[in-house]
């Protein structure tokens, strides 16, 4: 049953159902009330409707009820029928705080109208409301996303940009950036963050999987988020069908976020992702930087996973040597967070580091297809972030070690993207 939008509150049961008729005709779902006793415990903060109320009723009147109204659920719009000629009743139900007032005998088309308005004012409140809930939140988004690298910190901007925003998103990612995590963030900072948040991994999505998998919650009226994990591996034909149901989802059907671990163009290029899926996708998109362009995230993470683990295994804090910090300052981090996390893990439980080979910054001084000026950027990028590394993240102290001015230092890291 579709939740009342209006509460009609008059004992006159004739002039009730009239007006609960004229509103159902104009698309508005009313329930009535023959007294506002009866009417007043219905109400909540977070129910968005209007209250349209007679003033001369037995028990509690309508001035009453507007007082009582306004004082528990100040939100609630409020608007007052009156009698005929009754003006100071009306000035004394707007001073109270009433949206407005409908004059007896009421002509339809001018009640809906007022409803309609107080309806529109209701929705922004809420919306306004939810907003400022939002904001409030990026504060616990730092708890999740942490770092306080520039890239980081225009990440955490971002999602709590496009997280009130029913659009679909496109997130861009190598493994380990933390891609479900931004889309759960994403969901959980949304207003609709009480629906349901669905995770399919295209990997391992076959035909047999596709009807319950894919069909089933793209066709669900309950809204919420459906996160397509790896979307390049997803075969091709089932690309197709994936276009035509999200062609024609329903406004109530759920939100996509979606996820790559390559450049879109180069999976478009490579026959990997279909062009047309790609950009009836690709609405809002948010790249998520590698482990190795977050600057000095990485001892602050790894503080923060050491002391994690610690708490889960009731353990004691473990003695961290230079020598047990010194592959991790020259590590690439293929796995980037999520592979920190487990070498943290491993320093707590006191296992045997087993990092893996990397490739980002360690492979020949010219790729296939690079130039000169690309490669010796490439190597500068490598050498400025070691010396960071190096230093804790103490500009000057890494200027000093690479044997530059500290002006020099601030004017490459900037030319290179990396201040």
């Amino acid at each position: 049953m579709t939740e009342p939008l209006v509460y009609i509150v008059d004992d006159d049961d004739d002039l009730r159902e009239a007006v609960l008729d004229t509103l159902e005709d104009a698309g508005l779902p009313a329930t009535g009330f023959c007294s506002a006793n009866l009417a007043l415990p219905q109400l909540n903060p977070e129910w968005p409707g209007v209250v349209v109320s007679d003033i001369r009723m037995p028990g509690m009147g309508g001035m009453e009820f507007l007082h009582a109204a306004r004082d528990q659920y100040p939100e609630v719009p409020f608007v007052v029928i009156t009698g005929h000629g009754d003006v100071q009743t009306a000035i004394n139900a707007m001073k109270a705080g009433a949206f407005d007032f409908l004059e007896k005998p009421t002509r339809p088309e001018y009640l809906v109208d007022v409803v309609r308005r107080a309806l529109e004012m209701r929705r922004l409140q809420i919306e306004n409301s939810n907003l400022k809930s939002i904001v409030a939140d990026g504060g616990a988004l730092k708890t999740r996303f942490i770092g306080r690298s520039k890239v980081m910190r225009a990440l955490r901007k971002e999602i709590l940009a496009v997280a009130p925003l029913k659009v679909d998103v496109l997130l861009l990612g190598e493994t380990g950036t933390g891609k479900e995590l931004a889309a759960q963030c994403i969901h959980d900072l949304s207003p609709s963050a009480e629906t349901q948040f669905q995770t399919v991994n295209c990997g391992t999505l076959t035909e047999e999987k596709w009807l319950t998998e894919i069909e089933a919650r793209l066709a669900g009226a309950d809204g919420g988020v459906l996160f397509l994990d790896e979307l390049e591996a997803l075969p091709e034909p089932l690309q197709l069908r994936l276009l035509a149901l999200i062609e024609v989802r329903g406004i109530d059907g759920p939100r996509i976020i979606a996820s790559l671990q390559t450049d879109p163009s180069q999976l478009i290029a490579d026959g990997r992702l279909r062009a047309d899926l790609f950009y009836r996708i690709n609405v809002a998109q948010i790249s998520l930087p590698p482990l190795t362009e977050r600057e000095n995230d990485l001892f602050v993470l790894l503080e923060f996973f050491i002391r994690d683990a610690v708490a889960r295994h009731r353990l004691k804090l473990p003695e961290i040597t230079q020598e047990m910090l010194n592959p991790l300052r020259v590590h690439t981090w293929p796995g980037n967070v999520r592979e920190l996390r487990n070498a943290a893990e491993k320093m707590v439980i006191g296992l045997p580091l087993s990092l893996t080979p990397g490739t980002s910054d360690a492979k020949a001084p010219f790729g296939q297809d690079e130039s000169y000026d690309d490669a010796i950027a490439r190597f500068e990028k490598a050498l400025l972030r070691h010396a960071l590394m190096q230093a804790g993240g103490r500009k000057g102290q890494a200027a000093e070690s690479l044997g530059i001015p500290r002006k020099r230092l601030y004017l490459r890291l900037k030319t290179l993207g990396l201040d």
